[in-house]
């Protein structure tokens, strides 16, 4: 299975750590589906979704380019919800993030710590496209996902088209 992560950047060039987990804790809250003590890899399953997740963020018009990385994983390692389950919380898709939805990440990795086979990642909705879904990877078990070549995006000729 193929995964994808995106990552903006603002200044002369950059890095990335396709499997670094730490920025999902970085914030005061989190995110979405978890808390600032649950770290969790955040991917998306479509190159697409994954550049789009870093575009509606906050500076948007400040971006350079987007690195963009595969990941890919072994087939049947990611579940669904229902098969842990789990059921996303009514307020799943507000804006901020409710803090329901910010307990899904933990309760995911308490879940699949008693399966066997032990899932590395679940399935959840996109909050951007109603057809997409994003996938949280177990940060203990990056070991099993090989990224792949980081590409870059350069949005810096688009940006000057748009002043």
């Amino acid at each position: 299975m193929r995964l994808y992560r995106a990552r903006a950047v603002r200044g002369a060039g950059g890095t990335f750590d396709a499997l670094d987990a730490s920025g999902s804790v970085a914030g005061p809250l989190g995110w979405r589906f978890n808390d600032p003590q649950t770290p969790i890899l955040y991917t998306a399953e479509r190159e697409a979704l994954a550049v789009l997740e870093v575009a509606v963020r906050p500076g948007w018009e400040s971006v350079r380019e987007v690195l963009i990385a595969p990941i890919e994983l072994p087939d049947d390692s990611v579940a669904d919800l229902a098969d842990l389950g789990l059921a996303l919380p009514g307020d799943w898709n507000a804006r901020p993030a409710a803090p329901a939805a910010r307990r899904l990440a933990r309760l995911f990795l308490e879940r699949a710590a008693l399966r066997s086979p032990r899932p590395l990642g679940v399935r959840v909705p996109s909050v951007l496209s109603a057809s997409d879904y994003n996938v949280l990877l177990d940060p203990a078990r990056l070991a099993a996902c090989r990224p792949g070549a980081v590409h870059c995006l350069a949005f810096k000729a688009l940006l000057a088209t748009r002043s």
